[in-house]
C-alpha cells in the first residue's frame, strides 16, 4: 500500500520506530513554513535530504512496509543479499553508532526442524573465530522472534560473486 500525504508517511515512520514524535517534530520545525511538505514523497525527500532515512528505509516507509526496520538495537539501513536460511542486511546499532552486517534467520526457514538450532550453531562457530581474514561476530540474539547476528561489516563484494566472476579459488 503505497502512501500520499506526509500524515500518513509521519504514522508509517513512527510505527517503525525509525523517529520518534518529538524527531520528526524537531526537524519539521527546523524547516522554513514554506518547505512545509505537504505530501508524502516531499516528506521522504526532505528526510533523505537531511540524512535522517537511507533510500531503503525510506522506500519501506512510503510503501508501509517498514515493520522491522527496527530490531532490537538495530537500524536496518539496507538490504546486502540473502541466502537460504536468511537476509542479511547493513545495519547500525543504535547506541554504539556500529555499522554491522546483520543476518536475520527468515520466518519459513523457522518451520524447519532445527533450523533454529543450525542457525545458533553458526553463530557459536562464527564467535569461536578470531582471524585477520575472518569477520568478526559482535552480537546474536531474538527479538520478537527475529533471530539475528551481529557481524563486522566488509565493504566489496562477497565470496560467492568472487567464485561467480572469477572461478574457483586456489589455495595459497
Amino acid at each position: 500500500m503505497t502512501i500520499t500525504t506526509s500524515e500518513q508517511f509521519k504514522k508509517n515512520l513512527l510505527d517503525s520506530g525509525l523517529m520518534t514524535q518529538t524527531a520528526i517534530a524537531r526537524f519539521l520545525n527546523s524547516l522554513p513554513t514554506e518547505q512545509i511538505p505537504d505530501s508524502a514523497e516531499d516528506l521522504m525527500q526532505l528526510l533523505l535530504r537531511g540524512g535522517k532515512l537511507t533510500e531503503y528505509q525510506a522506500a519501506a516507509v512510503f510503501q508501509g512496509s517498514a515493520e522491522n526496520l527496527v530490531i532490537g538495537d538495530y537500524e536496518i539501513q539496507d538490504q546486502l543479499g540473502e541466502g537460504g536460511m536468511g537476509v542479511v542486511y547493513k545495519a547500525k546499532h543504535r547506541r554504539m553508532k556500529r555499522v554491522v552486517a546483520f543476518k536475520v534467520l527468515r520466518f519459513e526457514t523457522m518451520k524447519s526442524p532445527g533450523a533454529v538450532d543450525r542457525f545458533y550453531q553458526e553463530v557459536q562457530a562464527v564467535a569461536q573465530l578470531s582471524h585477520p581474514n575472518i569477520v568478526t561476530a559482535h552480537d546474536a540474539g531474538e527479538v520478537d522472534d527475529v533471530h539475528y547476528l551481529a557481524m563486522e561489516l566488509v565493504h566489496g563484494k562477497d565470496l560467492d560473486s568472487v567464485i561467480n566472476n572469477n572461478g574457483r579459488l586456489t589455495a595459497r
